[in-house]
């Protein structure tokens, strides 16, 4: 009994080891299996709160490389409740925008005064964000664009699992070790005894066991010389 918990003990901190090691990565899979993935959300600055200062019946816009896939959030306010136009394209169809020809919009909102959107680009590259006022008066706009992603981080109990396995076999080793010691304890005790019964002798007249060096029996009371 006491190789069990001693080996189990062994291999397990031997797996602890071995996870410190690599990185409790690898135990991905268990955790998706097993419900110990948590979701999140990070949300990062593309472009920071900006005042854009957008010429009367003209135009400006921003440029952003963006990752394909990846979602973005964006707010635009308009000073004074005035309305733009609002477009998002890439740099080709911006080309041919710019110039009065057909061109290919990502996102396009004609009126907006107060507008949140949401855009994810089907590639990366570079996109033109465009604020167009065809009115008579120039007009500020405050605009802000954040990149979205999700991410599934695993519990704390996996990212630990190294060092708890470690524990874990420390504590089964000290139990098989106690285990052993107390077992070799218990059979030291039994072979003094068992040889103190041996050594006795018995009396020469009534039988009865004698210690060693006993001259006088305690049954009988007579000298054993």
């Amino acid at each position: 009994m006491r190789r069990i918990p001693l080996t189990l003990g062994l291999l397990i901190i031997i797996a602890g080891a071995y996870l410190a090691n690599q990185g409790t990565q690898n135990l991905a899979p268990i955790a998706e299996m097993t419900g110990q993935m948590s979701e999140g959300v990070v949300v990062t600055p593309v472009i920071s709160s900006t005042l854009l200062s957008v010429p009367a019946a003209n135009y400006t816009y921003l440029t952003v490389n963006l990752e394909g896939n990846v979602r973005t959030i964006g707010v635009i306010q308009v000073e004074g409740g005035s309305q733009i136009g609002f477009y998002i394209m890439n740099e080709g169809n911006f080309t041919q925008w710019r110039y009065g020809t057909p061109s290919t919009v990502a996102l396009a909102k004609l009126e907006v005064s107060g507008y949140n959107f949401t855009f994810t680009p089907d590639y990366s590259g570079l996109y033109y964000f465009i604020f167009n006022n065809e009115g008579a008066e120039h007009t500020n706009v405050l605009f802000t664009l954040n990149s979205v992603t999700y991410t599934t981080t695993p519990s704390l109990i996996i990212q630990h699992a190294d060092f708890g396995l470690v524990i874990i076999g420390l504590l089964l080793t000290v139990i098989g070790i106690k285990t052993g010691s107390k077992r070799k304890s218990w059979k030291e005790q039994e072979v003094p005894a068992s040889a103190e019964r041996k050594s006795m002798v018995k009396c020469k007249f009534c039988g009865e066991e004698l210690a060693v060096g006993e001259h006088f029996c305690p049954k009988c009371e007579r000298s054993q010389a």
